[in-house]
């Protein structure tokens, strides 16, 4: 202990007495880690299963507007049409529909304009939300005046966050809060959500359209599921509505496939990478500057340790681990500040959204964090360190000891 306590003294003088250099180092490193951290973990959330499409590669979408060989729309599918539809499925399966609609409410006193999800029993089958407090919808509630919220719905309207059996007004109607469910993602699956109320509240006043979807059997392929449900949407069109070939058809797919595709498909997880880099390599080149200009003004003593029998090894790795020191601080301080700065985000992009309470990130994925974000922050440490640090050692010490002039 007392050997580490002697090896590390030299390095926190020299963090304590270049306070400028010290300070810029961690700064700069908690900003580039904050966002590091925040896009692998929305990349995550859109590559992986993650709640509550937990089984996206299962779950098929039907595309709601039926259009004609030319692209024309020809109707909106309703709940009668998607029940017609469903006869045609030959797999025994799960599916929901569910309407939204844009309504005026009031939780304790406060007017808002909100997104609501009508919702059949099934939904909650199909998407897997972890409930945090009270039930899902029973058979007889889906008859009564009931509603689920998320839990920051919770937070905004709520202080005490005791909400079950709680009332709201719903367009001049009173609703019962029976359940509240964890957030997720607005980058996931049903991320837009956070109210829901039994369908039979539905009062279609715009269209009485309906998205469905459909999660089928484990032991089933991707290919084998898609096909199931294109061959029944096309069965339908063509015997309820004459339509050979509509390109309806084309949207078929299954929620992994959507929710890629919609952010770029194969050029998303290179747009990640890039991004990554960049992140990574601005702010080294600026610290690796900044580090061989603290360097030149410590190379006297540097130098002087060296005439004193110390080795190349063991001087690079004095001024590496002073930088790795300064590294771990910032990307410590900029993990603990993500969470922070997605509420703030949150508050900026979404305080005002019709669609409700949404979040960036619910929390934090700390297996993510040890894989991924820990690993780019000892690169970027050996990086912004290691370079300046051998630029200075490889020197004759001859030259350190002129105080750092060629």
């Amino acid at each position: 202990m007392e050997r580490i306590r002697i090896y590390f003294k030299p390095i926190w003088y020299n963090i304590i007495h270049h306070k400028a250099y010290a300070g810029f180092c961690v700064f700069g490193t908690m900003l580039t880690f904050v966002f590091i951290t925040i896009l692998l973990q929305v990349a995550y959330v859109i590559l992986c299963d993650t709640a509550p499409a937990v089984a996206a590669d299962r779950i098929v979408s039907v595309p709601f507007v039926l259009r004609d060989n030319k692209g024309e729309a020809v109707k909106g599918l309703n709940k009668s049409d998607i029940r017609t539809l469903m006869n045609n499925v030959r797999e025994e399966v799960c599916y929901t529909s569910y309407h939204y609609e844009a309504v005026d409410i009031i939780v304790n006193g406060r007017y808002d304009e909100y997104g609501i999800y009508f919702i059949d029993r099934n939904y909650w089958n199909v998407f897997q939300f972890e409930l945090l407090q009270g039930h899902f919808f029973t058979e007889d509630e889906m008859q009564m005046s009931c509603v689920i919220v998320n839990e920051n719905f919770v937070r905004s309207f709520f202080p005490d966050k005791s909400v079950i059996n709680k009332e709201i007004q719903i367009e001049g109607n009173t609703y019962r809060i029976t359940g509240v469910v964890a957030d997720v993602s607005y980058f996931a699956p049903q991320g837009k959500a956070s109210l829901w109320v039994p369908e039979k509240f539905s009062k279609n006043e715009s269209n009485d359209w309906v998205e469905t979807y459909i999660l089928y059997p484990e032991n089933m392929s991707t290919e084998t599921i898609i096909r199931s449900v294109t061959n029944a949407y096309q069965f339908f069109v063509k015997t309820y509505y004459n339509i050979d070939k509509s390109v309806s058809v084309k949207q078929i797919s299954t929620e992994k496939q959507f929710i890629r595709k919609m952010y770029g498909g194969g050029l998303f997880l290179s747009g990640v990478g890039v991004m990554v880099f960049i992140l990574l390599v601005v702010p080294v080149l600026n610290i690796v500057l900044l580090s061989m200009a603290n360097t030149s003004v410590q190379a006297r003593e540097i130098g002087l340790k060296r005439a004193l029998g110390a080795s190349k090894k063991t001087s690079f790795l004095f001024i590496l681990v002073e930088n790795v020191l300064l590294v771990i601080m910032g990307t410590v301080l900029g993990i603990l500040l993500t969470v922070p700065v997605c509420c703030g985000i949150d508050w900026i992009v979404f305080s005002n959204s019709i669609e409700g309470q949404m979040m960036l990130l619910p929390e934090l994925n700390w297996t993510i964090i040890f894989i991924s974000v820990l690993p780019l922050a000892l690169l970027f440490s050996f990086l912004s360190g290691g370079i300046p640090a051998y630029l200075t050692v490889k020197r004759p010490i001859v030259d350190m000891l002129k105080g750092g002039t060629k």
